[in-house]
């Protein structure tokens, strides 16, 4: 289990007690409530962000591990979360594109582009 499937879990978990308390607090005190359900969505909001984060950490394990063993795996989709955020300008060392990750380190050569 990873870091972040524990973190998702609690964070679901946490989710689920602040909805609890929000809406145990609707009929006494609405703003109260609305701070809970507020609390509770934020918290589960952060728990798919880390259940995201999890699955692709156990998607790129499982792509080297294929790797490893000498099969060619196809790049995942994305093949890398720098290539996302950059729009595919620049890619890390953990790229699951072989191309780009054998070519990662090129613009040191005095003939590559800036």
């Amino acid at each position: 289990m990873t870091g972040q499937r524990r973190t998702a879990r609690a964070l679901t978990g946490g989710a689920g007690l602040a909805a609890c308390a929000g809406l145990c607090a609707l009929p006494d005190r609405p703003a109260l409530a609305a701070v809970g359900l507020y609390l509770a969505a934020v918290l589960a909001w952060f728990a798919v962000g880390y259940r995201a984060a999890h699955h692709r950490t156990t998607a790129e394990a499982a792509w080297e591990r294929r790797r490893v063993l000498g099969e060619a795996p196809p790049p995942l989709n994305p093949c890398c979360l720098l290539a996302t955020t950059s729009g595919g300008q620049a890619h890390d060392a953990r790229c699951t594109d072989e191309f780009r990750r054998i070519t990662l380190h090129l613009p040191d050569h005095p003939w590559s582009t800036p």
